[in-house]
């Protein structure tokens, strides 16, 4: 499994090799800090891995800018955290 951020959303990509040797990938969306999901099927087979994803990819991106439209940035991009780490102990 493949995870990437885009506009403050998760996307997972998971690819699939079909029994003729071409390749699939289906996305899920998570939306932080909710964890709201929405699966997307792949409708496509291409025939390398690479296409596959990079498609997927490009859906998953056009997905996401289109159910933002017209939100003002801040709405939907998750602030910095920050991260104290302690000392290890011994």
């Amino acid at each position: 499994m493949i995870q990437e951020f885009y506009k403050g959303v998760e996307i997972e990509l998971e690819i699939h090799q079909l029994q003729q040797g071409f390749w699939k990938c289906d996305y899920t969306l998570i939306i932080h800090p909710e964890g709201t999901r929405t699966l997307h099927r792949g409708d496509g087979e291409f025939p390398t891995m690479d296409l596959a994803k990079e498609y997927a990819l490009q859906e998953a991106r056009q997905a996401i800018d289109q159910s933002n439209a017209g939100r003002p940035a801040g709405e939907f991009v998750n602030p910095p955290r920050e991260v104290r780490i302690k000392p290890y102990p011994g």
